[in-house]
């Protein structure tokens, strides 16, 4: 196995049923099994799309909006989806197609001594590509990008943060606050805004999405597929459940 986990560069196998994964559940809870997508729409409740990964929702997110824009004939709908799905190239990729998303906000932790001088206390001027911070000094970039994690960022800074009276409230390090700005940064924003526009559209998700899952799980007791060895058996299994959920509705 540990020859097998060398060769495909592959972080784990599963013995049982080689194509599913350990995914996290909530919180600390892992099982091994597989994530089971679904794209439901608001006016009927019913489920137009469903797939079968092995992978959190982070990268899901993208590639179920195309196939709904392919599905209905049209990008003209918002996409909504929970705090699992917040991935910044996702949002993007959504926003590229034509679709509004409302993908919950994860709420940002705290990264100065002073809470009214976190990031979101910055204002990013577009035009000139610079941030204003709560002091009212502007906050310039050198222009280059910096490869951090899995985004490009750029980074911010000012020379009037050494003699600021309001240094301590502000930042901790010795050379002044940086502001890091990725590149799907305004694709965020842009979700973020929709989101506190328009939060009515957001509290319809739990009846939209949840609902399928709630009955075909908890009701009709399908809480976890019958068919073993590779996704196609499972995606066959899953399959056969959004059939006859949505044939019980229609009736």
């Amino acid at each position: 196995i540990k020859q097998h986990l060398k060769e495909t560069g592959e972080k784990q196998i599963s013995t049982s049923d080689p194509d599913s994964r350990q995914l996290m559940i909530r919180g600390v809870i892992s099982e091994v099994a597989y994530n089971v997508q679904s794209t439901v729409d608001s006016k009927y409740k019913l489920p137009i799309d469903y797939d079968v990964i092995n992978q959190n929702d982070k990268n899901a997110l993208a590639g179920m909006v195309e196939n709904a824009i392919d599905i209905l004939g049209t990008n003209e709908f918002d996409a909504v989806f929970d705090k699992g799905y917040n991935n910044a190239e996702q949002i993007h990729k959504c926003h590229q197609m034509g679709v509004e998303t409302h993908v919950a906000v994860t709420a940002p932790s705290s990264n100065a001594p002073d809470k009214g001088f976190n990031v979101s206390e910055f204002r990013y001027n577009k035009e000139n590509d610079t941030y204003t911070c709560p002091a009212n000094q502007t906050l310039i970039t050198n222009g280059n990008w910096y490869l951090k994690r899995v985004y490009r960022v750029k980074q911010y800074k000012t020379k009037h943060c050494n003699g600021c009276p309001l240094k301590a409230s502000c930042s901790t390090s010795v050379q002044g606050r940086i502001i890091e700005r990725h590149e799907f940064a305004e694709s965020l924003e842009r979700n973020k805004r929709a989101q506190e526009e328009r939060p009515e559209i957001y509290k319809q998700r739990q009846s939209i999405a949840e609902h399928p899952f709630g009955t075909m799980k908890r009701q009709w007791g399908f809480d976890h597929v019958m068919t073993k060895k590779t996704m196609k058996h499972a995606m066959a299994d899953v399959g056969f459940m959004f059939i006859a959920y949505n044939l019980r509705r229609l009736i």
